[in-house]
């Protein structure tokens, strides 16, 4: 039902039209009161490259913003005596540790000891294997060394890096006995 309206019908309202506009409005405030409708809230968000979009429930937009990126810098190997800026990254490789890092806080590097809390690492690789490597031919294995001595041995199809696992000699990557 709609209201009714004097200047709409060109003439005063009836008893029955004053009440029935009453009665409508009384049931559109119940509906109301029985199914409050609450305010307009977040509905869905959503990323489009570098953009977010913020939507209402009801469509409204709350906004779209420019996501931040890092814009890491490489610089190669950490050097003494360098000035390091936010975001630099860089490869370590010391006795204690070989990694990339980046770099946390501008800074001038001094001594990788003092300058590590400038740094988060970000990968770290295993030590390199020392350059005074033994290689060997199968024929020269020695019978017995220290457990987890790598060393390499030659063969026909080229170089293979083995280790001592106590007992045997294995290739590291195949994990078979020689």
């Amino acid at each position: 039902m709609t209201i009714t309206y004097r200047a709409e019908k060109g003439s005063p309202l009836t008893a029955r039209e004053i009440d029935d506009n009453f009665r409508e409005l009384e049931t559109r405030l119940a509906a109301i009161a029985d199914n409050p409708e609450g305010g307009e809230s977040l509905g869905k968000i959503q990323v489009e490259g570098d953009q977010i979009h913020f939507r209402g429930t009801f469509g409204a937009n709350f906004g779209t913003f420019t996501l931040p990126k890092a814009s890491l810098n490489p610089r190669g190997p950490w050097l003494p005596q360098t000035p390091y800026k936010k975001l630099d990254v860089v490869t370590i490789q010391n006795a204690a540790e070989n990694s990339l890092s980046c770099c946390i806080a501008d800074h001038i590097s001094n001594v990788w000891a003092q300058d590590s809390s400038f740094w988060k690492s970000l990968l770290s690789f295993p030590q390199p294997p020392p350059s005074t490597m033994a290689l060997y031919e199968k024929a020269s294995l020695p019978e017995s060394e220290l457990m987890g001595k790598l060393a390499l041995l030659m063969e026909e199809k080229g170089p293979a890096l083995i280790f001592f696992n106590g007992n045997n000699w294995q290739r590291l990557m195949q994990g078979e006995n020689l």
